[in-house]
């Protein structure tokens, strides 16, 4: 009796066991599919300028299109964004590659979008530039460090993620354009 007891309680926890697993393989699974390998969730923007956005309206229109998402507050998004258009100013002119600054610094009045406009504009940054005040594509895309560059190929699919750049990784990112 002691025995047929011990061995349910072990098949008990063995079943239970499996479905904690499961269960927690599902939901990562499902929970997002922004990763390397998968389609880059849609998204609809206002641009700096006023004007609207939309991914989708990307698809099949660009060998590859990069978003570098940033603030102009955090000092790592300058750098890593000045350095990224001198590599494009100097090696890629011809090519279909377009680069997309998404502004993830929230609650922007009037006077901050102009203050934004301004900056790249004195740094001669002419990327396009999209605002997402109230932080929706950058928790779509689950960003938690900036600036994070994410390429998409020409289907929009999801090719690299360089969360965090630093100089070592903006190498490897310049080497596989």
């Amino acid at each position: 009796m002691i025995f047929w007891l011990r061995n349910k309680k072990n098949n008990l926890l063995t079943v239970l066991l499996i479905i904690a697993f499961l269960v927690s393989f599902c939901s990562s699974a499902f929970s997002s599919s922004f990763r390397k390998g998968f389609p880059a969730p849609n998204f609809t923007l206002k641009t700096i300028d006023g004007k609207t956005f939309n991914l989708a309206d990307y698809k099949e229109k660009q060998k590859l299109l990069i978003l570098y998402f940033c603030n102009n507050e955090n000092e790592d998004s300058i750098c890593g964004i000045e350095e990224l258009a001198e590599y494009f100013e100097q090696r890629i002119i011809e090519e279909k590659y377009q680069v997309i600054m998404i502004n993830s610094r929230k609650k922007l009045k009037e006077e901050d979008i102009i203050q934004i406009k301004e900056f790249w504009t004195n740094k001669k940054i002419s990327f396009t530039i999209l605002l997402d005040i109230q932080g929706e594509v950058s928790n779509l895309y689950n960003i938690e460090v900036l600036p994070t560059t994410i390429f998409l190929a020409k289907n929009l699919v999801v090719k690299r993620i360089y969360p965090g750049l630093i100089s070592k990784q903006q190498n490897l990112m310049f080497q596989y354009l």
